[in-house]
């Protein structure tokens, strides 16, 4: 029996292969592992273009954790990856069997009988949306160094580096672009305000 996926694809060329974008469910925290799977499954099914490409969107940000900068990779969406692929009987066999993936979403079954999933592909202005956003926030960073920070107005530190260093304060502002804090300390009786950068203090 033809299916809606046989449909979707019947006689398409190399040159007018229909790329569309699907959502993909994982496990939760197996994102990088089920891209790599099916990265490697179609490159050794000699699949690749009909599955293209695999994309986690996410985001490259820097927070201070005990005085010291880190890189961490933060998830839009946990537990979903995008999938840019040609919708055919093989092309969803693997991806769908792949270890790791729940199903895909957005998908319906095209007869009761015969119960054949169809995924449903992102629309246009949502595959826009995704990686307008993924490239604004890139942007962003690139100008401003943009650094996430656990600290918090009000919040006491110490100081680790610099002048004053080893006295405590608590942090009065928070220069996000920058990358400073400024600690109101304690010195010689009087309050004084400080600006540090966030690498020289630490939470107590």
């Amino acid at each position: 029996m033809t299916t809606d996926i046989d449909n979707q694809n019947d006689g398409a060329s190399d040159s007018a292969l229909d790329y569309k974008w699907y959502i993909v469910n994982t496990q939760s925290g197996y994102e990088n592992k089920v891209k790599e799977r099916i990265e490697k499954r179609a490159l050794e099914a000699g699949m690749t273009e009909f599955v293209n490409e695999v994309y986690i969107p996410s985001e490259t940000i820097k927070l201070v954790r005990g005085g010291k900068k880190i890189v961490k990779e933060e998830r839009f969406y946990p537990g979903y990856v995008l999938v840019k692929m040609v919708m055919n009987d093989a092309a969803w066999t693997l991806v769908q069997k792949t270890s790791g993936v729940a199903s895909f979403v957005g998908s319906h079954a095209t007869t009761k009988e015969e119960g054949r999933i169809v995924p449903a592909a992102l629309t246009n202005s949502d595959v826009a949306r995704i990686f307008q956003d993924k490239d604004s926030d890139k942007k962003k960073s690139d100008i401003s160094d943009l650094v996430r920070l656990e600290f918090e107005v009000g919040e006491k530190v110490k100081v680790i580096d610099g002048p004053f260093n080893g006295l405590v304060g608590l942090i009065d502002n928070i220069n996000a672009d920058k990358g400073k804090v400024t600690v109101v300390i304690e010195i010689f009786g009087r309050s004084t305000p400080a600006e540090m950068d966030f690498t020289k203090v630490s939470k107590v």
